[in-house]
């Protein structure tokens, strides 16, 4: 059909073919005006190749960019044609109405290209000087972190150095304030230090007799308890006092017993307690109070016993018995278990043997408790369990083996401690005040 000969006419000028050489004009075709067929000049050699599909779709390629204004103008005439149409082409030959389309479409294309390549190359070039701005960008953020890491170290180095120089100017500030501090009271003390001196070598020469005058304090509990306050006296001094000189012993020869074991404070509340105010009772309560075996009272005036239940049934769960008791053993077993206080009184020359494991602290360790033999019986022991033991007899005769088991106490009142227990009764009712006063005298030394 001639539209089909002028849509490869149109194929052969993109292709920039050959067209026939003879001068174009327009003829009319089955009555509508064509532009003359360059068919059998070019258009049907060029169907006839076999490469004439492969050129096609290589057209579509990189070539399409090759067509130019003059292959437009060439195309003009024929795409101005009213049959130049996909629906004509169709009705003259359906397997050729694409070509029509796609000369159309490669002619749109060129008017389209004109305007958009100036803008797509504009683009690439954009393009081009975004990647080299986008690099250099991130070389000059890579440098900001590197400068902003180093500034964050400064900052961090400055302010620990302004914290330390803060730090230094405020403990000098404290170090200068203790030395005014301190000078002020070198300056207001400087008086004492005479009587500081002469303290610190008194200090020095005490500490130099201390293991003696310790050694004195022991043997006087170990050994002196048996006797009068005349004779523990005579033996502390004649004795005692006297070995420890010949043997170059560093001792305190004018050693007060009670002042260098306990205070003022304790006498006062052994008094409290009912202890009597004499130079022997305070002795006899140092011996009860510090011996490490049970005491055994000699007491025909009742005193000690006196003291004793006073002392001890401050607390809970005292109990008082004696040998005599049927419930004796139960007595002990509870008060060994419980680690609570026993006072036997009315004891005899002769002690219940029952007691000898007792009096001999003849312990075991069962496990995780102590144990102790009672009647060939084992009972649990407690280390906090105290006996006390107290007789009514004047002058009680007791078996050496007895004097090895316990400590033996006199509490009996001799002429001179009756006379400093009514003196100190005497006292108190008729100065109540300055009794009052020594006490309070005492308390306040005490808590200082």
């Amino acid at each position: 059909p001639e539209l089909i000969k002028r849509i490869f006419d149109g194929v052969v000028i993109l292709m920039q073919g050959p067209l026939d050489p003879s001068p174009i004009y327009f003829e009319t075709v089955k009555g509508s005006r064509m532009l003359t067929s360059s068919w059998e000049y070019a258009g049907k050699p060029m169907l006839a190749r076999l490469d004439f599909l492969p050129s096609l779709l290589d057209f579509n390629g990189d070539k399409k960019d090759e067509i130019n204004g003059e292959t437009c103008e060439l195309l003009l005439p024929y795409l101005n044609m009213p049959e130049f149409t996909f629906d004509r082409a169709r009705q003259a030959c359906g397997n050729v109405a694409g070509l029509c389309t796609w000369v159309r479409a490669m002619f749109t294309y060129h008017h389209i290209a004109k305007f958009v390549a100036p803008k797509i190359e504009a683009l690439r070039e954009a393009e081009g000087k975004l990647r080299v701005a986008n690099a250099k960008l991130q070389s000059k953020e890579v440098e900001l972190a590197k400068v902003e890491k180093d500034s964050a170290e400064c900052q961090a180095r400055l302010d620990a150095a302004k914290k330390k120089k803060q730090d230094l100017q405020d403990d000098a500030e404290r170090t200068k304030k203790r030395m005014e501090a301190a000078n002020g009271l070198i300056d207001a003390l400087s008086g004492e230090r005479d009587r500081w001196t002469v303290q610190s070598n008194e200090f020095r020469d005490m500490i130099r007799r201390l293991v003696g005058d310790v050694a004195l304090s022991a043997a006087f509990i170990s050994y002196c308890g048996p006797f009068n306050a005349e004779f523990r006296q005579l033996l502390f001094s004649s004795y005692f006092l006297n070995d420890a000189l010949k043997r170059k012993i560093a001792v305190t020869e004018d050693l007060n017993i009670v002042r260098f074991l306990i205070d003022e404070s304790q006498i006062t509340d052994w008094q409290i307690e009912g202890l009597p105010s004499d130079d022997h009772s305070v002795q006899n309560g140092i011996i009860i109070t510090r011996t490490s075996k049970y005491p055994l009272l000699v007491d025909p005036q009742g005193q000690g016993l006196q003291w004793l239940r006073s002392r001890e049934e401050q607390g809970d769960g005292c109990k008082i018995s004696n040998f005599n008791d049927k419930f004796f053993l139960d007595h002990l077993r509870d008060q060994l278990r419980d680690g609570l206080a026993l006072i036997v009184e009315n004891v005899t020359e002769d002690i219940d043997p029952v007691l000898d494991p007792v009096l001999e602290k003849v312990v075991v360790r069962a496990g995780r408790t102590l144990q102790i033999l009672i009647n060939e019986k084992p009972h649990e022991y407690n280390e906090d369990f105290k006996l006390y033991m107290t007789s009514m007899l004047p002058s009680p005769n007791f078996s050496p083996e007895l004097y090895a088991k316990c400590t033996v106490i006199d509490f009996t009142v001799t002429m001179t401690g009756l006379e400093q227990q009514l003196l100190g009764r005497v006292i108190g009712q008729e100065k109540a005040e300055l009794e009052e006063e020594r006490a309070k005298l005492v308390e306040e030394v005490n808590n200082n």
